[in-house]
């Protein structure tokens, strides 16, 4: 019996707040639909000051990193840092006329990413910057459906699991399950209700450990939106034939040049070759150094920041970070505006860790000036975040 994946009808009064909030907010055209601010405020429980704060990250994210000037398959191969990330993984594309009860489905296969080699190549900040830039091209396929249908779309995205060595996520101090905790929160906290459910098919080992692990990694109320498929004939009950791969026994096949082989509907993946492992002298060789610049050392106690502060004397100069984090730290960066005490963002605010590669990153200053790395613990417990930081403008 079927019990096709959907979008509850949203309220009177959801709908409500969200025709208020079209009067203070600008939603970029590409992204904007009947339904957009809807979906946010039901994602914060109706909460217009934090749905706000959310889209006004969201849109800053996208502008600073550029992607929103980027299409879909720009986005994949292009960018810098998403293109770092997505070959690593095995992901299908958005295909906006392929619907399941209006809603659209991401296929990932995890066969053959190693996220423990993963991350030794790319810091775990490449893969969260990418997770918002995937949920970028969930919301213009999402608006396009809901502007041609008028009626309310979102994304389901089906993982299979195969392959997968689960006991890599079950300890929670390990790299793998920090790198998923994290992604899972920018999922729970901004795209709850754009990408409605993450459907697992294929569960290796035990389903009791499975079940262990997602509620290390995920609050209750996004545990309710996993399902946890035994057989594969579960899944033709969830969703529409057209949108399931012809492997699944489904009829979606890709011949657009995209997917290898057409008949999975996901990209061939870019495996991590031990020579590829990055270590801080080829970090900052590649910045045009001889040896890595002198590191400092401090702590960010909780609920408190720290800023590092670099003086770039003339536009186009760049300017380098490299650090660890023990823990999780927001991490951002801003530019004073001189001749008063305004701050603007030039790189995204992000909540990050360290893991088997330490964070780094390069901008180029587009103007003279003040520029801040700012480090706050978002943690209210009394342990502190130790940081270790090598930055300079060069």
């Amino acid at each position: 019996m079927r019990n096709l994946i959907g979008v509850e009808p949203f309220d009177a009064e959801i709908l409500r707040k969200a025709e208020k909030l079209r009067q203070q907010i600008s939603v970029p055209v590409e992204l904007d639909s009947p339904f957009f601010l809807a979906r946010f405020l039901r994602g914060n429980r109706g909460d217009e000051e934090l749905t706000a704060k959310r889209l006004m990250d969201y849109f800053t994210h996208r502008r600073l990193l550029g992607y929103d000037k980027l299409d879909d398959m720009q986005v994949l191969r292009k960018h810098p840092i998403t293109k770092a990330t997505f070959e690593r993984f095995s992901i299908s594309k958005m295909e906006p006329s392929l619907r399941s009860n209006n809603c659209h489905v991401l296929i990932q296969k995890m066969e053959g990413s190693d996220v423990k080699e993963i991350i030794k190549v790319i810091p775990l900040s490449y893969v969260l910057h990418s997770y918002f830039a995937l949920q970028e091209m969930f919301c213009r396929c999402i608006a396009k459906t809901e502007n041609e249908t008028g009626r309310p779309s979102a994304v389901v995205c089906v993982l299979d699991l195969k392959g997968l060595a689960l006991a890599d996520f079950a300890n929670p101090l390990g790299g793998p399950a920090k790198l998923a905790r994290l992604v899972v929160k920018i999922w729970s906290d901004y795209f709850s209700e754009n990408m409605i459910k993450l459907v697992l098919i294929n569960p290796p080992g035990l389903v009791s450990l499975l079940f262990k692990i997602t509620r290390l990694l995920m609050d209750e109320a996004t545990v309710q939106r996993l399902s946890i498929l035994q057989s594969l004939d579960d899944l033709h009950a969830l969703l529409e034939p057209q949108v399931i791969p012809l492997v699944y026994g489904g009829q979606w096949v890709d011949r657009s040049g995209f997917a290898d082989p057409p008949e999975t509907c996901v990209n061939q993946l870019l495996p991590v070759l031990q020579s590829e492992h990055r270590k801080a002298e080829e970090i900052w060789a590649e910045e045009g150094y001889i040896s890595p610049p002198q590191s400092k050392t401090f702590t960010v106690k909780g609920r408190h920041k720290h800023d590092v502060h670099k003086k770039c004397t003339r536009e186009g100069e760049r300017l380098i970070w490299q650090f660890d984090a023990s823990a999780d730290i927001d991490f951002e960066i801003l530019r004073l505006e001189p001749k008063s005490e305004n701050e603007k963002n030039v790189w995204p605010r992000l909540t990050l860790t360290s893991l088997k590669v330490a964070e780094f990153g390069a901008l180029e200053c587009g103007e003279a000036g003040d520029y801040v790395l700012r480090f706050s613990n978002p943690s209210a417990t009394w342990f502190p975040v130790k940081i270790t930081l090598l930055a300079e403008i060069k």
